[in-house]
Formats: C-alpha cells, sequence, structure tokens
C-alpha cells in the first residue's frame, strides 16, 4: 500500500498540523458536533477527498447513524442509516482490529456497500473506529470517487482523527455526567422533605435547602454565610451545641430530639460530620410529641376497654410501631403477658416472621386506612383489625390493633370447605353414573322395542283382544322408557359436554325454535307473541333446549283452548330476566317447586305425554349459566315461567 509518498515529509507535516488544530479546537469547545463536522472537513480537503463521514453507534448495535458528514446529498447528514452487518464497510471495520482500506470499491470482495457509498459513486476510502475495539462509539470514514492509492500515513492520520473525536466525546461524556449530578444533588436536596443545613469546620452555612429555609428562616433574613452560633445563639449551652460538637469531634454521626424555645419548636435532628464540616438533617416534631402526649391520656382511657377484650388482645402503637399499650382476655393463654409486648416493636414482640406479616397492617393504619390481616402464632390462627387512632382535628396521632383468635372458626371453615368438596365429588360421580346408566339402557330399550315391534306384526292374527291390549301396553312402556333414558342423557351431559358462553342473540334462537316447533304450533292454532329479546351470554344450543322445552310446556298444558302464549324481557342489574306466559291450566302452589325436580309429573301419562324431566332440564341449563328459574301461577289462569341470564361482557353488553 505504501509508495513513494511515504518518503516527502510535506504531508505528515501536514496531517500533523490538522490533528493538532483539532485536539486544540477539542479541549476549547463544548460544540461536539462542530468539533465532528470541522473534523470531517479538514480529513477531505487534506487528503483530497469526496467525502467525509462520522457515523454513531446506535443503541442495540445493529444501525449506524450519519451524525455529521460533508459532501453527501443534501438531508443525509442527520437522518441517513447505515447497517452494521458484514455487507458494508461500516459493520466490517466494527469487526476489524485494523483500520479498513477500500482501493476499489467496485472489485472488492469482503463487503459490497453500504448503499450510502454505492449511490455516491464511492471508489475507494479509509475507515476507522472511533473509540475502543471493544465499546466503540463509532466510525470515522473518508472516500474519493476516484481510485486512489491511501498510503500509510494516510490510514495513521485518519486514525489520529479518529482518537481526537474519541477523547473529545468521551470527555463531553464525562462532562455531561458531572454536570447530570450536580443537578441531581442540587434535586435530591430540594426533594428531601426535612430541612438541611451544611456547616463547614468554621460552623460557617454554606447551603440551606428551601423546608430548611422555611423553618430556620421564616423571615428571609439570609442563613447561607452566617456563622451558624451566631445565627442561632440561644442554642449554645443546649443539647444541640453538645451533640454537634461531640459529633465534629468523634466523626461519629449523631440524633436526638430536643425542644428550640424561640421558634416554640420540637426538633428531630440527624447530623452527620465529614472532614468539611457537618450536614444537619431535622424536621419538625411537634405535633407528633403533642401527638404522644395525647396518646398516653388516650391509653388511660383505653387500657379499661382493653383488658376486658374477649378471646383477644388489643393494643395501641405510635409512629415507630412501638407498643404503648396491650392487654386482653387471650394474654391467659399465650407464652407473654401484657408487660413483655409494650414498649417494644412486633419483630421484638411476636419474631421477624409474624412481623413480616403484622407491620404493613400497622403502617396502613398510621395512614389512615383500616386493614386486616390473619397469620399464625404459637400454632394458633390469628385475625388482627388494625385501624387508625385520631386527635380531635381528626388527624391520626397512632394506631390500634384488636386482635382475635379464630382457629376454631378456621377449622369449621375448613370442615365446611371438606364437605363442600365431598359434595361436589359425590355429584360427579353421581353424574357420571347416570350418563353411563342411561347410556348404557339404550340397547336393551331398542331390543325390547324391536322385539314388541316384532311380535305385534308376527303374530298379531293370532293375538286376541286382551293380548293385543298387553302388548300395546308394553310398547308404550318402552317408547316412554326410551324417551326417559333419553332425557336423563341430556340432563347429565348439560355440564360436560356444554359449549363455553359467547354473546347470543335470544331473537335467532326464539327463531330456530319455532321453526321446529311449526308443526306443533300449527296443529293446536297456537298463538305466540314476542317482544324483542336481548343479547345474553350463554351456549346457544343448550338455550334453544330451554326455549324449546318451556314452549312445548305451555302449548301441552295450554288446557281446551288454543294456546296464548307471551315472551318478554327486562333488564335487572348486571341480568336479563327472560318471561314466558301462557294462558293454560295453571299449577298449583304446593306443586310448583315439585314441577322442576327430575321424574315429577303432575298429570298421568294418560292426560298428558312426557318423561317429567323437561323442567328439570331447564332448571340445570340455567343453573350452568348463573341464573335463577322459577314459575308464577294459578290454577286456571296460567303459567309464567321465568329465569335470568347475564348480559355479555365487555364491550358486547
Amino acid at each position: 500500500m505504501a509508495s513513494s509518498a511515504d518518503t516527502d515529509p510535506h504531508p505528515r507535516i501536514r496531517h500533523q498540523v490538522v490533528v493538532a488544530e483539532l485536539g486544540q479546537q477539542a479541549l476549547e469547545t463544548d460544540d461536539i458536533d462542530q468539533l465532528m463536522h470541522d473534523a470531517c472537513v479538514a480529513v477531505a480537503e487534506t487528503l483530497s477527498n469526496d467525502y467525509c463521514k462520522v457515523l454513531e453507534l446506535l443503541p442495540g448495535g445493529d444501525e449506524l447513524f450519519l451524525r455529521q458528514g460533508v459532501g453527501w446529498r443534501e438531508g443525509l447528514v442527520g437522518s441517513a442509516i447505515v447497517p452494521t452487518d458484514r455487507g458494508s464497510q461500516a459493520g466490517y471495520t466494527l469487526l476489524s482490529e485494523e483500520p479498513v482500506v477500500v482501493d476499489d470499491l467496485r472489485t472488492e470482495e469482503r463487503f459490497s456497500g453500504p448503499e450510502l457509498l454505492t449511490s455516491h459513486d464511492v471508489v475507494g476510502g479509509i475507515s476507522v473506529i472511533i473509540g475502543s475495539i471493544e465499546n466503540p462509539w463509532g466510525i470515522l470514514g473518508v472516500h474519493a470517487t476516484e481510485k486512489h492509492e491511501f498510503t500509510d500515513h494516510d490510514v495513521t492520520f485518519v486514525k489520529n482523527v479518529a482518537n481526537v473525536l474519541a477523547a473529545a466525546i468521551e470527555e463531553t461524556r464525562a462532562k455531561r455526567k458531572l454536570e447530570e449530578r450536580e443537578t441531581e444533588l442540587e434535586r435530591t436536596f430540594e426533594r428531601i422533605t426535612d430541612g438541611f443545613v451544611g456547616l463547614d469546620e468554621d460552623w460557617t452555612i454554606t447551603y440551606a435547602n428551601e423546608r430548611g429555609k422555611n423553618v430556620l428562616d421564616p423571615e428571609d433574613e439570609g442563613l447561607v454565610g452566617e456563622n451558624f452560633w451566631e445565627v442561632f445563639e440561644p442554642a449554645l449551652g443546649t443539647t444541640f451545641e453538645e451533640e454537634y460538637r461531640e459529633a465534629v469531634r468523634t466523626q461519629e454521626p449523631t440524633s436526638f430530639e430536643e425542644y428550640y424555645p424561640p421558634l416554640g419548636t420540637w426538633f428531630e435532628v440527624h447530623a452527620y460530620p465529614s472532614e468539611s464540616g457537618l450536614s444537619v438533617y431535622f424536621r419538625d416534631v411537634t405535633k407528633r410529641k403533642e401527638r404522644e402526649r395525647k396518646l398516653k391520656e388516650s391509653e388511660r382511657r383505653y387500657r379499661t376497654l382493653a383488658e376486658f377484650f374477649p378471646n383477644g388482645i388489643v393494643t395501641l402503637f405510635g409512629a415507630d410501631l412501638e407498643y404503648t399499650l396491650a392487654a386482653g382476655q387471650a394474654f391467659a393463654e399465650l407464652p407473654i403477658s401484657p408487660a413483655d409486648v409494650e414498649e417494644r416493636t412486633p419483630a421484638q414482640v411476636w419474631g421477624d416472621t409474624v412481623a413480616a406479616d403484622l407491620e404493613p397492617a400497622l403502617r396502613a393504619a398510621l395512614d389512615g386506612d383500616e386493614t386486616s390481616v390473619e397469620f399464625q402464632y404459637v400454632n394458633r390462627d390469628w385475625r388482627v383489625h388494625a385501624v387508625p387512632v385520631t386527635d380531635d382535628d381528626g388527624e391520626v396521632f397512632a394506631g390500634m390493633t384488636m386482635a382475635q383468635d379464630i382457629t376454631e372458626q378456621n377449622e369449621r371453615k375448613q370442615q365446611l370447605e371438606d364437605t363442600v368438596e365431598k359434595l361436589e365429588k359425590s355429584n360427579e360421580r353421581l353424574e357420571q353414573f347416570a350418563y353411563a346408566a342411561s347410556h348404557d339402557l339404550q340397547e336393551p330399550l331398542r331390543m325390547v322395542s324391536s322385539y314388541l315391534q316384532l311380535l305385534e306384526r308376527r303374530y298379531d292374527d293370532t293375538l286376541d283382544e286382551e293380548g293385543e291390549e298387553f302388548l300395546e301396553f308394553a310398547v308404550d312402556g318402552a317408547d316412554r322408557m326410551r324417551a326417559m333414558v333419553d332425557g336423563l342423557l341430556q340432563y347429565s351431559r348439560v355440564d360436560t359436554e356444554g359449549d363455553p358462553p359467547e354473546p347470543v342473540d335470544l331473537n335467532a334462537v326464539l327463531d330456530d325454535v319455532l321453526a321446529d316447533l311449526q308443526l306443533q304450533l300449527e296443529e293446536t292454532d297456537a298463538d305466540i307473541t314476542a317482544a324483542s329479546l336481548p343479547r345474553v351470554e350463554g351456549d346457544a344450543s343448550q338455550l334453544r333446549q330451554l326455549f324449546q322445552n318451556l314452549l312445548d310446556n305451555a302449548v301441552t298444558y295450554a288446557g281446551d283452548e288454543p294456546p296464548r302464549i307471551a315472551i318478554s324481557a327486562e333488564r335487572a342489574g348486571r341480568d336479563w330476566v327472560v318471561s314466558i306466559s301462557d294462558e293454560g291450566m295453571g299449577i298449583d302452589p304446593d306443586d310448583q317447586a315439585a314441577v322442576f325436580e327430575v321424574f315429577q309429573r303432575l298429570h298421568g301419562p294418560d292426560e298428558h305425554a312426557g318423561t317429567g324431566i323437561g323442567l328439570a332440564l331447564c332448571e340445570r341449563i340455567i343453573e350452568r349459566h348463573d341464573g335463577e328459574i322459577w314459575v308464577d301461577s294459578e290454577p286456571g289462569d296460567g303459567s309464567t315461567f321465568s329465569f335470568t341470564l347475564p348480559a355479555p361482557r365487555d364491550r358486547d353488553a
């Protein structure tokens, strides 16, 4: 790559001058983008190339951003993106430990782009990493549109410029971080809810945040620059002076509470010494001190009540969660006494495990909220209810807990849950048995019906009138048995073979049912009127079965007159109530509960056909939809069957 130009000292001198000038500019300017631009101009002009660019590696490492450059088409600088894959010179450079030199991009075998270069007819160039190989900031590249023989000195020159940019970038980063830290420190002091003052080794006030100024200098007479003991002369000879001077002498932090008469204020103070002075954080705790005084007065009122609290414990606690009172009859069953509780924290009394559950509830009470928590202690179950204690102004100044032993209650609850679980399992087994039994009865019933029909056809001429009657009874019984088995199968499948709930248009459901019952409705001259029905959340197939059973029931028990049936619906909270009313025979109030029981019929098979399972199936379907079904009726005045169905969820509602 080297040529005779390597022996010419003038290019090297020019290179050194340019690098030196850029280095001086980097020391004097805070405008890093102007430095990058000037560097691009200087490199392009020095090497007599058409283009120069500074590419910044974007987060993620997949792309480079054309941050500065010269020679490129208008609008590209500040917007163009270059990929970092191996197909681009920039991407290849990021993977290389040495600068990448291209003599002729048209015959280059290592990479073919990127498009930024090819679209500008770039032929050759040099690209180097800005920053370290392990942690590159970006790429500096210079490019020519004609074949150009780059020397070792040219490469070194570009690399040196990249080093200048890298140093300037790092310096800019460092300055920015320092400024951010200083700004954040200032904000931190201002965000501190406590007052804060900084003192130097001569007790001069060097800083005070807004809170500190508001408390210590409400008249805004000025604190910073003043001697602390001159401004707060009444503090001399008090705990303030004693603790501050001792902290500075021992270089150990201190904390204390003290009353400052000139301001009529109790202060809680935390002071932290250093070689350069003292940092003092303080807060006004006058209200807390007053609350503590009132708390002690309240304790006397609460103690009598607490000592007779049945089957439990009552406590009072302060802002530090330390108990100030403990009493209750439950102490008789515990390994500790009220004296073991008072003036101690939950962790000290009950242990870390219980404290982890209890302390959030206590803090919530101090924040003004009521809350309850349950935990175990000495093999017993406890429920603790924590409430705030307020003063005459409604300010929370303490908290109170009421703890009760709920071991027996939980045992009864567990027994109930176990019983429910056993009942659910028993019910599931009964459903499985009903399904299996009814399914297995199908085949023998079909056999009985088939042979009875065969007897009727083959021996019809040989049977006398009584024999024909017996055979007719047997056929009718087999048919009714098969219908009952079919109904039992449907009943057992409601939960196991139902479809997931979805929005269902009851108008469409009713249309399907009326089409299925068309022949029966025409034969009975039935008149059915229906208001507009809602959309509900449910199983469309089961809802069709529900409507079909109820309408069939209304037609069957219409009496001597043609059936007159009305269907309506009304909204009730989150549910819809659908009603199907008829003018038929009606149902005696004493019999209304029985109509929903399996195989319960109010009429014999000679009066009305049926299996006695239709309404039971309706109830089962409604229960699966988390609804209710009931009947309002009087004999001779018709019946109204009503049921609830949930409205569709979310936007479908």
